[in-house]
């Protein structure tokens, strides 16, 4: 072996020494190697690649997307520079760069696995749904054995509704892994969005054997076997979202027309005309609490168990700070007599059980503060608590949900009955905006 070949493989092994501190969170050791290697082979093509993986993991993506433009430009053509750059930029909302760069990509490296998946999240990111599932299907077609591309394509195909064609990919999967249990989760949801309730109950079954100390796992058969779970495990709704978020507010408010986080700013701006309170968003999602509110004299936290969710929360400029928690156990550390305001919107569909929220909203607010948030509508002839299976969500009686806050203790509770809380394939979802105010201090004697 040559001297030359010898340095070549010793610079890759430092190379993926400098990814794995990234990878394991080392990033001072991490940036401090990146610029040894830099000052070493200035025009490696290799090194501002992981330059731009360290400056993603920080969540600074416009250093990542100069780093990967400094990549692609030492390395002209290179594949895995052209779909890393088309990722950046698909989550930055450049879709036209970005889907022709993944186009590039799949040209230059037909049969790159990598490349075939990252050109269908480009696409998914992008919000291009026809090239999300045509590049789905393709990926299939060439790489027919590979798992995570195969379970992709199940997953958005369930999503467009077509559980039939998601649930035979799953089996295939199945078939090969019988005791990988995100297949099993798909199967089970597959068999619950058509109402194959004895189906669905297998695969619960199935599913809890092979993970039965899963809180996730527990929640799905508790459903498939016809029960209400208090509440959604927190891994289940962060998984959820941190999905949707690139895509949440094009798709939430244009495609689902929902108009409940302007209402909700409008509410918070007739209770505080000149701009001066605290408030806590619970479930912030994307910020559009944030966004309607503009600034104000005050600071708005935003809490979200999704981190995909606050980065693009964080893009409006207007959050104080985040905190990357679950409703609940936000509540509960929040101390009391703390903010003026408190909103909650789209969030309680995946909490369910209010009999912890209400009461710890109530103690966090100061007195004379409100709690605003949003339920979806279950009928005054249901339980006080619906688990809406085929979606997923809980719905809340209207009557129930005011008498729960009268109880612990809010004074003025006003329910506004909204016939149209969001569409769900073009068909309007009922739901009801609770503003609740707590009680003010009694005047001293």
């Amino acid at each position: 072996m040559s001297s030359s070949s010898s340095s070549t493989d010793q610079f890759t092994a430092e190379l993926q020494q400098i990814r794995g501190f990234i990878a394991n969170g080392q990033l001072q050791e991490a940036a401090q190697a990146l610029n040894v290697a830099q000052q070493r082979a200035p025009k490696d093509a290799r090194v501002p690649l992981l330059g731009m993986r360290l400056a993603e993991s920080v969540g600074n993506l416009p250093n990542a997307t100069k780093a990967a433009r400094r990549a692609l430009a030492l390395a002209p053509g290179w594949h895995v520079a052209q779909i890393e750059l088309a990722l950046l930029l698909a989550r930055q909302k450049e879709a036209d760069e970005a889907m022709r760069l993944a186009m590039e990509a799949l040209a230059n490296a037909p049969k790159d696995v990598q490349v075939m998946a990252g050109a269908i999240n480009v696409a998914f990111f992008s919000g291009q749904t026809d090239q999300t599932l045509a590049w789905a299907e393709e990926g299939v077609r060439r790489f027919p054995d590979n798992a995570g591309v195969r379970l992709f394509l199940a997953r958005h195909l369930s999503s467009l509704g077509r559980h039939d064609d998601a649930a035979a990919h799953l089996q295939y999967i199945h078939q090969r892994a019988p005791h990988h249990d995100e297949t099993l989760k798909g199967l089970l949801n597959c068999a619950l969005a058509k109402g194959d309730e004895a189906q669905a109950r297998e695969y619960a079954d199935r599913l809890l054997a092979v993970t039965p100390y899963d809180d996730t796992a527990r929640y799905w058969h508790a459903v498939a076997h016809g029960q209400t779970p208090a509440t959604q495990p927190p891994e289940l709704v962060s998984s959820l979202f941190d999905d949707y978020a690139p895509n949440f507010d094009l798709h939430l408010v244009r495609g689902l027309q929902y108009r409940v986080p302007e209402r909700v700013a409008q509410i918070l701006l007739e209770k505080h005309p000149d701009r001066r309170f605290n408030l806590l968003d619970l479930g912030c999602g994307t910020g559009l609490i944030g966004f309607y509110l503009g600034p104000i004299e005050g600071f708005i936290v935003g809490a979200d168990l999704s981190e995909k969710m606050i980065e693009e929360a964080a893009r409006h400029g207007i959050y104080a700070k985040f905190h990357r928690v679950n409703v609940l156990d936000a509540l509960r550390e929040t101390p009391s007599d703390h903010y003026e305001a408190i909103t909650c919107t789209d969030v309680l569909i995946y909490v369910g059980d209010l009999a912890p929220v209400i009461p710890n909203a109530l103690r966090i607010l100061k007195p004379g503060g409100h709690f605003v948030f949003s339920c979806e509508a279950a009928s005054e002839d249901e339980a006080d608590l619906v688990l809406r299976e085929k979606v997923n969500r809980y719905a809340h009686k209207a009557s129930a949900v005011e008498r729960q806050c009268r109880e612990a203790g809010f004074d003025e509770v006003i329910v506004e009955h909204l016939p149209t809380l969001r569409t769900e394939g073009g068909t309007p979802v009922p739901g009801f905006l609770v503003t609740a105010r707590k009680p003010q201090v009694a005047p001293a004697a």
